[in-house]
């Protein structure tokens, strides 16, 4: 949040989330945690959300608050132009502010949205919508491809940027692991799941499960915002193992309710140790 002097000037539908006994700071903490908060006015804590605020005039005797994106440094210059943006469980809205005397002003990028049914996520480098779905059978890589892509928004096989999105699907595997356990699947009876995820083993460690074909740097993936997916691919113990060989792809696997991670695997639907994939993580960017 940057603090600074000044007062709103062009704006509509302001709103005042808090009590007029709450202070300052607690004011710009409400907007600092409140995802589409834009800025907020020391005015009985005057709050605004993306689209709502136009200009800002300098004033010594108000204050205002604006939300930027994190640099890890502060902004030394009025003149210096500022970016921050606006999102939602299903949207996302960026927008820059600039400064010529007296006067900031927002402008607003296009508001994009999700497909239907799928969860944003802002990654650095950009939006990313996925959603976790359950198929009707048990499903090999080449079907979760295909599916995510006809029937799902011409999606892809989503990746896992961090702890956030892994618990996103984790939580949402949960379920598709109790229709395996509770009951058999197009009457078989299955132990465990796996969620197909994107992720193929580079050709210089195809067959291969010594350092550094050990680790995620064994994979290569096709997720265009994905940048950080040591911090997302969170491994069962003793994985990627290479089995079932050639071990070449990767599912979120799921043995209970509270013993899931990823595990290196073929493409197949069912192993011969009792699992059945059935399900798969579809990814798009948002439009």
């Amino acid at each position: 949040m940057v603090i600074t002097n000044g007062e709103p000037e062009m704006y509509s539908n302001p709103i005042y989330p808090l009590d007029a006994s709450a202070t300052w700071e607690e004011c710009i903490q409400y907007c600092y945690n409140l995802a589409t908060c834009v800025a907020v006015y020391d005015n009985n804590c005057e709050l605004f959300e993306a689209g709502n605020l136009e200009t800002i005039t300098k004033n010594l005797e108000k204050r205002v608050a604006f939300k930027i994106d994190s640099t890890g440094t502060c902004p030394t210059d009025s003149a210096e132009n500022l970016e921050g943006y606006s999102p939602t469980n299903t949207s996302y809205q960026d927008y820059s502010i600039s400064f010529s005397a007296p006067t900031w002003t927002f402008s607003y990028g296009d508001e994009l949205t999700c497909p239907q049914n799928f969860t944003l996520f802002v990654r650095e480098k950009g939006p990313w919508c996925m959603q976790v779905i359950e198929h009707y059978a048990c499903a090999n890589r080449t079907v979760a491809e295909i599916m995510c892509n006809v029937n799902y928004s011409s999606s892809i096989l989503s990746g896992l940027e961090n702890q956030a999105e892994f618990d996103y699907v984790s939580a949402l595997a949960i379920p598709i692991y109790n229709t395996v356990n509770t009951g058999p699947v197009n009457n078989v009876q299955y132990s465990y799941t796996g969620i197909w995820v994107d992720g193929l083993k580079t050709q210089a460690c195809t067959n291969i499960t010594t350092s550094p074909c050990d680790t995620i740097s064994a994979f290569e993936f096709s997720d265009p915002t994905l940048s950080t997916p040591e911090l997302g691919y969170q491994w069962l113990s003793g994985n990627p193992d290479g089995s079932l060989a050639p071990a070449n792809e990767i599912v979120l696997r799921v043995n209970s309710a509270t013993s899931y991670g990823m595990d290196d695997t073929a493409n197949t639907a069912i192993t011969t140790s009792g699992g059945c994939y059935l399900g798969y993580v579809c990814g798009t960017e948002p439009s």
